[in-house]
Parts: C-alpha cells; sequence; structure tokens
C-alpha cells in the first residue's frame, strides 16, 4: 500500500531537496569565495532555524535522541568542550571550537530532515542529479580552466578544490547508486569515474576505484552494467573523439589544460612509483611536521583546536589532525562515527554503509577537512537515517494478532495452552 503524504512529509521533502542542493553542491562557499555573496556559516545557520521545528517533533515522536549519530554527537561535543578548557584556550582552540559545535547541529539539522523515508528518498535522488552537474561542470572546465577552480589546469566545480570535488562525487555516487535505476548504473558509475579524472586528484581516483570495487562485490552493480557501459563509451569516443582529436588537444593546450601541475600527475598515473611531485613531497613533509608534534604528547594530545598551531600548513590527514588535538581518542573519532553510521543498517543497507565508510577511510589519509564539509557532513547524515529503514520486516497480521481475538481460535488456543 503506497504511503500518503503529510504536509510534513512534504515540508521534509522540499527542505531534503533544498539541503542537497545548496550544501552538497557546495553553493554557499561557492558564491562567498567567487563573488563575495553572504558567508557560508549564514546559511547553517537558516538551515539550523528552520530545522529546529522537525528536529523538535522528531525528538516528541521518535527515538532520534537514541540514534547512534546522536550519541556520537554527544560524545564529540564532550571530547572538544573538555580538551578546551584543559588546553591553551587560544583564539584558534575557540574558533574549532565554534567550527565543531555548528557542524553538530548541522549534522542534527540534516538528520531531522532525512528520517522520513520519503524525504530521504528525495535526497538520494537529488545526490544522484547534483552529481551528474558536478561531472558537467567538471568537463566544462577541462575547457574553460579557472571557471569555477582555484588551481590552473584542474577541475573542481563548485567545490573549488579538485581533491574535495573528487571526493564528493565519488561520496555522492555510492549514496546515489540505491536510488538509480538498474539499467542505468554501469554508465552512473563510468560517468562519475570521467568527472574524477578531470579533477587529476590522486586521492579520487583510487578512491573511485575502491567504490567501484566495493560496489560490483556487494552486487549494487554487476560487471556487465559496466561492461556494457564502457562498450558504449568506447564507441561514443570512436566515433566522436578520435576523428577530431588533434582539435581537441589543440583547444585543451590553447586553454592551458596541460600545465607543468597537470602533466605530473598524468604522469603519476601511468607510473606511480617512479614519479614524484612537489604536491607529494609537501604532503610528505607536513606529514612528518604532524609526526613529530604527535610525538610530544602522543596519548592526550595538545587540547582542542592545537593542530592549527606550529604547523606550516595542515596535515592533510583526519587521524593526524585529530590526533594532535585529542591523542589516542582524537585517532578514535572517525572510526566511531563510522561505526554510529553502520550499527542500526541491515541487510543491503549495511553492503552500502560498508562500501561508504571504507571509501571515506581512505580519503581521511589525504584530508583534514572531513568533518567540517557541507557535502560530507550531509552525506554522514544521509546514511545514518537510510540505515534504520533497513530493519525486519513486521509480522504478517495473522502472526501478530493474539488467537484468542481471531474468530474460531479461542477454545483452540486455550487446549493448547
Amino acid at each position: 500500500m503506497e504511503e500518503r503524504s503529510t504536509p510534513m512529509n512534504v515540508i521534509r521533502m522540499v527542505y531534503a531537496v533544498m539541503a542537497v542542493t545548496v550544501f552538497f553542491g557546495n553553493v554557499p562557499n561557492w558564491l562567498h569565495f567567487q563573488y563575495g555573496v553572504g558567508v557560508p556559516w549564514y546559511w547553517v545557520v537558516a538551515l539550523i532555524v528552520l530545522s529546529l521545528p522537525l528536529l523538535f517533533l522528531a525528538v516528541v515522536t521518535s527515538n532520534i535522541v537514541r540514534q547512534p549519530l546522536v550519541v556520537w554527537c554527544y560524545g564529540y561535543l564532550c571530547l572538544t568542550m573538555i580538551w578546551f578548557i584543559v588546553g591553551p584556550q587560544t583564539e584558534m582552540a575557540w574558533q574549532e571550537v565554534r567550527w565543531r559545535v555548528l557542524a553538530i547541529m548541522e549534522v542534527l539539522s540534516f538528520l531531522a530532515i532525512f528520517m522520513d523515508a520519503q524525504a530521504n528518498q528525495f535526497a538520494r535522488r537529488t545526490v544522484v542529479a547534483a552529481v551528474h552537474v558536478g561531472v558537467a561542470v567538471n568537463i566544462y572546465e577541462l575547457f574553460v580552466p579557472m571557471s569555477f577552480s582555484n588551481v590552473f589546469g584542474r577541475s573542481a566545480g563548485l567545490y573549488l578544490s579538485p581533491n574535495l570535488a573528487g571526493e564528493a562525487l565519488v561520496l555522492g555516487m555510492i549514496v546515489g547508486i540505491t536510488v538509480v535505476p538498474a539499467w542505468y548504473r554501469g554508465l552512473f558509475v563510468l560517468l562519475t569515474g570521467v568527472g574524477v579524472f578531470v579533477t587529476y586528484s590522486r586521492g579520487g581516483l583510487i578512491g573511485w576505484c575502491l567504490a567501484v570495487g566495493g560496489l560490483l562485490l556487494g552486487r549494487f552493480v554487476n560487471t556487465r552494467q559496466v561492461a556494457q557501459a564502457g562498450l558504449a563509451a568506447l564507441l561514443l569516443v570512436g566515433l566522436l573523439i578520435v576523428p577530431k582529436l588533434n582539435d581537441i588537444l589543440a583547444t585543451l593546450e590553447r586553454a592551458g589544460a596541460f600545465n607543468a601541475d597537470a602533466l605530473e600527475r598524468l604522469a603519476w598515473l601511468t607510473d606511480p612509483s617512479g614519479v614524484s611531485d612537489t604536491s607529494s613531497w609537501s604532503r610528505i613533509y607536513v606529514a612528518q611536521q604532524a609526526w613529530q608534534r604527535l610525538a610530544e604528547h602522543p596519548f592526550w594530545g595538545e587540547g582542542t583546536g592545537a593542530v592549527h598551531e606550529g604547523l606550516d600548513i595542515p596535515p592533510h590527514n583526519q587521524f593526524l589532525a585529530y590526533m594532535i588535538d585529542h591523542g589516542v581518542l582524537g585517532a578514535l573519532l572517525l572510526p566511531w562515527l563510522l561505526l554510529a553510521l553502520l550499527w542500526p543498517a541491515r541487510a543491503d543497507r549495511r553492503r552500502i554503509g560498508v562500501i561508504f565508510s571504507v571509501t571515506v577511510l581512505w580519503f581521511s589519509f589525504f584530508t583534514h577537512t572531513l568533518l567540517n564539509n557541507p557535502y560530507s557532513l550531509l552525506l554522514f547524515a544521509l546514511m545514518a537515517a537510510f540505515a534504520p529503514a533497513g530493519r525486519r520486516p513486521v509480522r504478517p497480521m495473522s502472526q501478530a494478532i493474539h488467537p484468542a481475538l481471531i474468530p474460531g481460535q479461542s477454545v483452540l488456543a486455550r487446549a493448547r495452552s
């Protein structure tokens, strides 16, 4: 029997589409950094205010306060505040506290919106649409560099950073695959791969390969679908691109798509062990700096926000960043979060959750902003709200009703007892 929509369901569905469009699409940050329009955290405050009635309703009518993700948010807040109190309490530490509190409120607001089954499905469909838009924008930016990206020669779209663009597209592909028709899934995965490839993000490309392997093992995509999509792509390339390949390469060269950084990354793809570039050396250097800081306070860390002090640039590693702040407990923050997403899931939803979690763990070695980026916070909440729907089905009516209430069964029930 089809579920009928109530006014509150409709509000949640509208909010879900708006939230994904704005925050998964990274619209606030793009408008601010590209045109100086608005302040990103104003958008977050607006989301929190709009979702407060939904959050209050969820607290009153559901078990949202016992959701593993909500419990994790409470623990994250306590850890942040305690380590801030015992830490140096610098201005950057106070700023980090504000960022984390805002991120926690953002996650809870997303969760209140996505807990409705219809709103959750609308949100995942909007994620699929946003991934397609991201792929199209990345391909466009390959021919018109710096249209959106802040790195010349590398596509990024509204995410501004090519690395963040690759992460968002891969994680969006995983979350959205469940609402993509089976016949289109192979092509969807392939298109996402093209969008990630033009970012030249090595972490993004390997993350895409991990995600595709997980989707194949989890039977969300089969090899025949991928092979058919690959053959269709090869046919398209052979008919439309190869005859004009020289013109396309000349256009890309004039546009500046083949600069030194891009060529180094393309060379790395052909020989990962034999090519070393500036980006790799800088990441290694910062990681060594972070390890030296961590060695000074390995168990308890230096306090909330300490990672922003004493390093040339942040460590680009979520584990190192939190370990500098919180020591051993900091290393467990992200695994606990992913466990909170998986704990209530069942069957196929646990399988998609495992694929999502493994990919997030991979990306955590290349970024320190997973718990600050709007797109990742939204996807965490979306996965947490998607998981509980996979519980056991309700028993048939004949088993759920007490035998004494079924006509003609009361005598038999008493005789058996």
